[in-house]
């Protein structure tokens, strides 16, 4: 025989068990401290455990309240330091506000570089024969991204990159997706007012043209020629 191995389970199995001992103490042939030790350790234990289970409850109302007034303190903080920097921005000594206030000035904001370079480029060609493109980069600083499109003949000769669009979303669906080539590449770069980032790792899409046959694709629309070789 044992007792369970639960605390709370060995306070409800005594105390189950406690008040029979004590009344057949004899006949269990349990010595009389042995029945009034069981009985009274038992009842101490329960009012400790409800005495635990009241703190408890008393703590998670304490942190609770201790929850809302940090809040309230911060925002009132917030506020007054909204104050205090806009009494030192029209201060004729700013930093004599900062210093009164034992507030540190706020740092002049440093201009954005250029992006990094767009990675993950992904192209499917949908049913209707478009190159669908997507990509991961930063919108950070209205950044925005330019497609390079490039053609490689039936024959092996590649041609020069071409700036096709500048979209502010990461996807591009070129409308104007070439045919009659063997296959088509991708590129794309990430603008913004810092400069321009270095063009991302070509992809390059089959189009499945092999000879005189045609591609499955639409006819290839007008670009503006970007002068840039890839690298």
């Amino acid at each position: 025989m044992s007792l369970p191995r639960k605390k709370y389970a060995q306070l409800q199995y005594l105390e189950a068990r406690a008040g029979t001992w004590a009344d057949n103490q004899a006949a269990l042939n349990l010595s009389i401290e042995q029945a009034v030790a069981v009985a009274t350790s038992t009842e101490a234990a329960r009012a400790a455990y409800d005495d635990y289970q009241q703190k408890r409850q008393e703590a998670k109302n304490a942190h609770v309240t201790w929850l809302g007034a940090i809040a309230g303190a911060v925002d009132n903080g917030r506020s007054a330091l909204r104050t205090i920097n806009t009494t030192a921005k029209n201060s004729a000594d700013p930093s004599a506000i900062y210093a009164l206030a034992s507030v540190a000035p706020p740092k002049p904001r440093e201009p954005l570089g250029p992006p990094p370079v767009p990675t993950d480029l992904r192209i499917v060609l949908d049913t209707e024969g478009r190159a669908n493109l997507a990509w991961e980069g930063t919108r950070l600083g209205g950044t925005v991204f330019t497609v390079q499109r490039r053609t490689t003949s039936t024959t092996g000769q590649t041609g020069p990159w071409a700036t096709l669009v500048t979209v502010s979303e990461r996807a591009f669906v070129d409308q104007a997706t070439p045919s009659g080539f063997a296959s088509v590449g991708y590129r794309v770069r990430a603008e913004r007012v810092g400069g321009p980032s270095a063009f991302s790792l070509p992809v390059t899409l089959p189009l499945g043209a092999g000879g005189n046959q045609q591609g499955i694709a639409g006819a290839i629309g007008p670009v503006e020629t970007s002068g840039k070789e890839a690298g």
